[in-house]
């Protein structure tokens, strides 16, 4: 039916009573308000919820406030401490190190406070490192200013230079801890037990870091093997250096110590190693054999000097690289971090062989064959002639 024909329908109904008109009326319009209803009702249900939680929420936090105390926790001790406690700072560390040492041994509260204190403090960089006896439960200002303060140092404080062996360490320690040399060779003879791993010399000789310790009172001599093997370790793994490769890197690194004094010389004295056990140059192919007069020492106990004498140069022993091909069964000191760096990226060169010319300085030539290392050797003899 159209909108024309059902206007007409509705003309044709006036004729009808007004009731009957009146009544089609009212069935329409609840129809209208139903339908507006229906679309309203969603939106008056969600603002109501919202307006509910909203109300609640507000009486919620204003019984909580009125009821609870909420204060924000102190991040920083009082001071002035309590009790003792033990903290090392090692070389390096930054302020943000320095504090998760402190937090972890009890001393400050949190890292925060003490590093905003430690970066506005010009001289906090200068902090010593070693092991210092400060207190538990103390301020961040206060810790800062005990750790600047070198009175406040712990232990039995020593420094062991490369290219030591152990006969020539373990006085140092015992002189410095008060702990006996005998303990120190008794402590050494299980090397396993620290971690190191088993090596052909069966010795932990070359594997004890060189450098400043701070030994705490009352420690063993296993206790300090332990730490100078810890740091040991750490400077072989920071460079990189595979497990298996850490005997014969250290080997090599202690006869590079010995055999030169300027670091710049390091790195030679590795390649000319290389080029002797390969037969390299003018070797034409030959493995040839070491002969370093620092083996020779190591062997007979004397302090290094210039040269050996022939009858030590024909003492048995595995170590004697005048007797024997190859590398000796492990190191014969301990090496420091600048030869360390020279074993990973040697000079290349068909070096065979040095000789020091002048022991005062520490010159040393180097020579790709025998006829120029002989013209180095005559430098040195005349050298030595004319010191007597």
């Amino acid at each position: 039916m159209s909108d024309d024909d059902e206007l007409s329908f509705d003309e044709l109904a006036d004729d009808q009573s007004a009731g009957s008109s009146k009544h089609r009326g009212r069935r329409r319009a609840p129809r209208r308000r139903n339908g507006l209803l229906r679309t309203m009702l969603p939106f008056v249900l969600v603002v109501a919820v919202v307006l509910g939680l909203g109300y609640g929420g507000f009486q919620g936090y204003r019984w909580l406030t009125s009821n609870v105390s909420v204060e924000q926790e102190a991040t920083d001790y009082p001071g002035p401490g309590t009790g003792e406690a033990t903290v090392e700072v090692a070389s390096g560390d930054t302020g943000t190190e320095i504090a998760s040492t402190l937090v972890d041994e009890g001393v400050i509260k949190s890292t925060g406070p003490f590093v905003t204190v430690f970066a506005s403090t010009p001289d906090a960089s200068g902090i010593e490192p070693g092991v210092y006896r400060l207190q538990k439960k103390m301020a961040s200002a206060d810790a800062l200013e005990a750790l600047m303060d070198p009175s406040n140092l712990a232990g039995h404080r020593v420094i062991i230079p490369e290219g030591l062996r152990l006969t020539q360490i373990w006085p140092l320690l015992s002189e410095a801890s008060g702990i006996p040399v005998e303990d120190f060779e008794e402590a050494a003879k299980d090397y396993t037990s620290y971690g190191i791993p088993k090596n052909s010399a069966k010795s932990l000789e070359g594997y004890l870091w060189p450098g400043r310790y701070d030994i705490p009172e009352g420690a063993t001599a296993e206790e300090v093997i332990q730490m100078m093997w810890d740091r040991m370790e750490k400077q072989l793994t920071d460079r990189g250096i595979p497990e298996d490769q850490w005997h014969q890197t250290l080997t090599i690194a202690s006869l590079a110590e010995l055999e030169v004094r300027e670091s710049e010389d390091y790195g030679k004295v590795i390649r000319t190693i290389h080029n002797r056990l390969e037969g390299a140059g003018a070797a034409d192919g030959t493995p040839m054999p070491l002969q370093f007069d620092s083996t020779i020492h190591y062997i007979t106990g004397k302090e290094a000097s210039v040269g050996t004498t022939d009858e030590e140069r024909h003492t048995k022993s595995p170590y004697n690289t005048y007797l024997n091909t190859g590398l000796p069964p492990g190191p014969i000191a301990s090496p420091g971090g600048a030869t360390l760096d020279a074993t990973l990226d040697p000079p290349k060169g068909g070096w065979l062989y040095f000789v020091t010319v002048n022991t005062d300085t520490g010159e040393t030539k180097f020579a790709s064959t025998w006829a120029e290392h002989e013209q180095n050797v005559a430098e040195w003899q005349a050298w030595a002639q004319e010191k007597g």
